[in-house]
């Protein structure tokens, strides 16, 4: 019973992006857009479109949820997560000179938390295209050829792992440093607590990533917060849209990086993968899904 509870608060606790709140939000935000837009075929069509929600790329998704939320019980993932343990290490490394009347509020705290956590995310998720060995596991994620708020749980369980283990290095030992040398008496609770910018992106733009609702902030402020137009691009099997729109929340990333694809006009993005290579996946069956980036990464059977 302890495990069931653990998996039901694990799924719509407030930092999953399928919380119950986030998911509202997406539906008042969605509706708001129906209106502003005067859409035909009803709200109910608009937001949760028939062709979509039925196909059996959203039901891959769904599995891959599953997997991983039972995985996440067991306590398979927790294994890879130390960012807390490596923060709070490195911070108590970090000798107290020059700033010892230096503090950070709880509001910039906060916000440096984001910054760094987005920062990390670029470039874990840059790698994953970058990487030869990390891609066919990322290619489970691309592999959609339908985006909606579950998508963003099309993961490999490996992927996961991997992903978890590089934010434990990256963002444990930038963060340690911040906070050893601002805020050096800063808790372990606190160093993992709710953040407030991370609530405030959950309602309002991420699980439009992963969706069909084309939403654009145009040219000048996509050089900063990345849209759900930009993200939908990045998923897109044009050969100009390849390794554009890393970034999670900032699109500040990509522009410093040069990895940006800024949205001029409204475009048809055809969602998954053509290379014949990632035919397995692309049949959006779980035995599949699951095994062939193992696969691929092992290399052809002798």
């Amino acid at each position: 019973m302890d495990q069931i509870k653990d998996f039901i608060l694990a799924t719509f606790s407030i930092e999953q992006a399928l919380s119950p709140i986030y998911l509202a939000c997406f539906g008042m935000i969605g509706a708001l857009v129906y209106l502003i837009r005067r859409e035909t075929g009803g709200l109910i069509a608009f937001l949760l479109p028939r062709a979509i929600w039925t196909h059996k790329s959203v039901r891959a998704d769904l599995g891959l949820y599953l997997f991983n939320r039972v995985l996440g019980v067991l306590g398979v993932f927790a294994r890879f997560a130390a960012v807390p343990a490596v923060a709070a290490w490195v911070a108590s490394l970090v000798p107290r000179t020059a700033l010892d009347s230096a503090a950070l509020s709880p509001l910039a705290l906060a916000l440096i938390v984001f910054v760094l956590t987005d920062f990390t995310n670029y470039w874990t998720h840059r790698l994953h295209h970058d990487t030869k060995a990390l891609w066919p596991l990322h290619a489970v994620h691309h592999s959609a050829s339908v985006l909606t708020p579950l998508t963003a749980y099309r993961q490999h369980p490996l992927s996961g792992m991997v992903s978890i283990a590089l934010t434990t290095v990256i963002f444990g030992v930038i963060f340690g440093l911040m906070v050893g040398t601002f805020t050096p008496d800063l808790s372990i609770a606190e160093i993992v607590g709710a953040n407030a910018f991370v609530v405030l992106t959950n309602m309002t733009v991420t699980n439009f990533l992963h969706s069909h609702i084309w939403i654009s902030f145009g040219p000048k402020l996509e050089h900063v917060l990345i849209s759900p137009a930009m993200h939908q691009v990045h998923h897109s099997i044009e050969p100009r849209h390849f390794n554009r729109n890393y970034g999670q929340a900032l699109a500040i990333w990509d522009w410093m990086f040069g990895t940006l694809y800024v949205i001029r006009e409204k475009e048809v993005v055809t969602f998954g993968l053509d290379d014949e290579a990632d035919a397995p996946l692309m049949t959006h069956r779980l035995g599949p899904l699951l095994i062939d980036p193992v696969r691929r990464i092992l290399g052809p059977s002798r």
